[in-house]
């Protein structure tokens, strides 16, 4: 029988945050496993330069989760139907996301240097269930040790690279809880720019928010990264 290990323990723990939380509107949430006999992130870290050729850093073994599927989609405000914000995540498994196909018909005007970067994204994280369009992608390299690029989508608006990787993004989207546009945090964009004037106030709100929710994170560092942004 497999049990979940800590870091497993504390998705589970902010899935019933979610669940939980009387002010957050919870239109569909999952948690796939682990299961039994799920091999654990050594085997499959294994397991990918053997037969993929992709060699990960072993650190992010740390961050590795056994779940077939992870995700929820919530509203924080009085109206389900026009919250004042909102959010949504949907992990991949780790093996899953390696084996995709690049997302190249995402990106059909991409520059030459962009479709080089393109060819090399797997998708791990996206919103299926709003359709908000939002996808994050590891850049998955072959030959050589390495840890993965992390890149966010929201089209029209182009693909952004982040500055944390992928065991930094799964702490921030755990304390997020999946918020709307939460990665610009991590990028160059202003998000005083009008063409990001919802996300802007989507996080404005989360971060008014959330510290009252959710006590137990620490959202200082994301207050200072949006006041950057601004």
């Amino acid at each position: 029988m497999t049990y979940p290990n800590p870091n497993e323990q504390r998705w589970i723990a902010a899935l019933d945050e979610l669940r939980n939380c009387a002010d957050l509107h919870v239109t569909r949430d999952h948690q796939d496993g682990p299961d039994t006999d799920a091999p654990d992130a050594r085997s499959v870290f294994g397991t990918l330069a053997e037969q993929d050729g992709v060699a990960l850093d072993p650190a992010l073994q740390a961050c590795y989760l056994r779940f077939d599927g992870l995700g929820a989609c919530w509203g924080f405000g009085e109206e389900e139907s026009d919250p004042l914000f909102a959010g949504e995540f949907n992990l991949l498994p780790l093996v899953q996301a390696v084996r995709q196909q690049p997302p190249i018909e995402r990106y059909p005007y991409a520059s030459p240097p962009q479709q080089e970067i393109v060819a090399e994204l797997r998708d791990f994280d996206g919103t299926p269930m709003t359709g908000a369009g939002h996808v994050t992608s590891l850049r998955i390299k072959r030959g050589g040790v390495h840890n993965p690029e992390i890149w966010f989508s929201d089209n029209p608006l182009g693909f952004h690279r982040l500055d944390i990787d992928l065991c930094g993004y799964l702490d921030a989207l755990r304390v997020t809880k999946g918020t709307f546009g939460w990665q610009y945090l991590f990028t160059e964009v202003s998000l005083a720019d009008e063409n990001y004037e919802v996300t802007a106030e989507f996080l404005t709100e989360m971060l008014d928010v959330f510290p009252e929710l959710f006590p137990q994170h620490d959202y200082a560092p994301l207050s200072a990264r949006l006041e950057a942004r601004l």
